[in-house]
């Protein structure tokens, strides 16, 4: 299939294991934890092998967790632009929506729960869960119909 009768693609990608914060820290400034890190790993291995060669854009939420995260997973292997976006933090299901529909083609959100969840839930009809650096593919049919393609859940060694 080319890319040009392939079905849009869009990815909501949850930050990995972040570190509590500090007394002194605001949520928004918590970095992800060794565990979170081995997270990522995992995370990077399966987006590479489920977006091969397409070009996608990456919207990163701009906490340092979702940064971070996006940092390690995508390494130097993704090619696509990573746009910062202040947006995604504490976003709603309805706001994240709006993201998706001002940008075209494939694309990966970075972010945080429960609005991921609820935009897949939105957008295919199934509520699941989604741990921490946990991924869901969904696939757009040319009638605009949503589809949940595959899952991610970090192995358990890395949880």
């Amino acid at each position: 299939m080319t890319s040009a009768s392939r079905p849009r693609r869009l990815w909501l990608i949850r930050h990995a294991k972040a570190a509590d914060a500090r007394p002194d820290q605001k949520d928004f400034d918590r970095p992800l934890t060794r565990k979170g890190e081995r997270q990522c790993g995992a995370l990077g291995d399966w987006l590479k092998a489920r977006t091969g060669a397409e070009e996608a854009k990456a919207l990163v939420s701009t906490a340092a967790r979702t940064r971070e995260t996006a940092e390690r997973a995508l390494g130097s292997w993704f090619e696509g632009p990573r746009v910062p976006q202040p947006r995604i933090w504490n976003a709603s299901a309805g706001e994240l929506a709006e993201l998706l529909e001002e940008n075209t083609g494939d694309l990966m959100i970075i972010g945080h729960n429960p609005g991921l969840e609820q935009l897949q839930s939105l957008l295919s009809g199934q509520l699941m869960p989604m741990p921490t650096a946990g991924a869901f593919e969904l696939a757009f049919d040319d009638q605009g119909r949503c589809f949940l393609e595959a899952t991610f859940q970090p192995p358990s060694d890395s949880m």
